[in-house]
């Protein structure tokens, strides 16, 4: 099924713009813009996840935006990362030495757990600065990702536990 193909990879170059949105609502509305980003950062989340049930659906082979859809995801964090930033949420700081780490993490150890991790941080983050200064949009953060959990749920302890603890793993035996 091709459309399903290319449904799910627009949805890839989609997230992957949504970072860019993210991290502009930054530079123009600064802290106001703490709700506008955390409604961007689900829906990027939502195609993440739509893009990849059409992908599997569709049943053809891994393309190449498939195959780098991590980079989409790594975008939204950096976008998220950004924006907590420039809003003077966090520090700049921070924010230098946490990508300094993170750049020196992902290219020492090429795990695919590693930046499922670094991505964690920024989302860990705004959803905390959510939680602190708008709780209405944390706990909308809180019962999104549960909601994702749920839906998931066959799929979740089957397969991306799983994947991420033999990422993790495979670290610790570098």
């Amino acid at each position: 099924m091709p459309i399903l193909k290319t449904i799910a990879n627009t949805l890839t170059i989609f997230r992957f713009i949504i970072g860019f949105i993210i991290a502009s609502i930054g530079n123009i509305q600064r802290k106001l813009g703490l709700k506008n980003a955390i409604l961007w950062l689900i829906l990027a989340w939502i195609t993440d996840v739509l893009d990849g049930y059409l992908a599997r659906t569709s049943k053809m082979p891994e393309d190449f935006i498939g195959k780098h859809d991590i980079y989409a995801d790594m975008t939204v964090s950096a976008g998220v990362l950004y924006f907590l930033t420039i809003s003077n949420f966090i520090s700049w700081k921070f924010t230098l030495i946490f990508v300094i780490t993170a750049v020196f993490l992902i290219w020492y150890f090429k795990e695919k757990a590693v930046t499922d991790g670094i991505q964690a941080v920024p989302y860990a983050l705004i959803i905390y600065t959510s939680l602190k200064y708008d709780p209405s949009y944390g706990y909308l953060i809180i019962a999104y990702l549960l909601f994702l959990i749920f839906i998931t749920w066959p799929r979740f302890p089957k397969e991306k536990v799983p994947e991420f603890i033999n990422g993790i793993r495979n670290i610790f035996k570098k």
